[in-house]
């Protein structure tokens, strides 16, 4: 194969790989950026928004940085950490998700697979990201009203057919 024909290809998934765990030491996003345009990065990991937004929201808060400073900090506009943050349907850009790694001190690998954004390569991270789901919401007694209406509906759920 001549060199020209060579980088008339695609780049392959293995080459990509390699450029992301390099990229999580360099200012800029090369490699990530690329998958992303070719279509090369699936996601996988995390179909929920909310996991990622929630674990966005959970490193912040644990660095005691606002909205504000962690978008000041990762050069990242205010409105999209809002929105990661409330969990809309919305993906980050691959940018945006090494920009939040670089800032929060993490592997921007792990987060493009938390995020949905490449395939897992780790089969720990999925486990741990489904014990922070299950651990990172609050747990708070209903209110009277709630009670009432849980209670009404799972006695219409517990009818026989019979009787309905």
């Amino acid at each position: 194969m001549s060199t020209d024909a060579r980088f008339e290809d695609r780049p392959s998934r293995e080459w990509l790989r390699r450029m992301a765990e390099l990229e999580d030491r360099c200012e800029s996003v090369t490699a990530g950026g690329l998958a992303h345009d070719l279509g090369m990065l699936e996601a996988a990991l995390s179909e929920e928004p909310w996991l990622f937004g929630r674990f966005i929201q959970f490193a912040r808060r644990a660095r005691h940085l606002s909205v504000e400073k962690l978008a000041e900090q990762a050069d990242i506009d205010i409105a999209e950490i809002l929105g990661i943050e409330c969990g809309a349907n919305m993906k980050p850009a691959p940018r945006t998700v090494h920009k939040l790694a670089q800032t929060l001190g993490l592997s921007s690998g792990k987060l493009m697979e938390l995020c949905g954004l490449a395939e897992p390569q780790d089969e720990g991270l999925r486990l741990a990201a489904l014990r922070f789901a299950a651990r990172s919401e609050p747990v708070t007694e209903l209110s009277a009203a709630e009670r009432e209406a849980f209670e009404e509906f799972v006695k219409v759920l517990s009818e026989s057919p019979e009787s309905i």
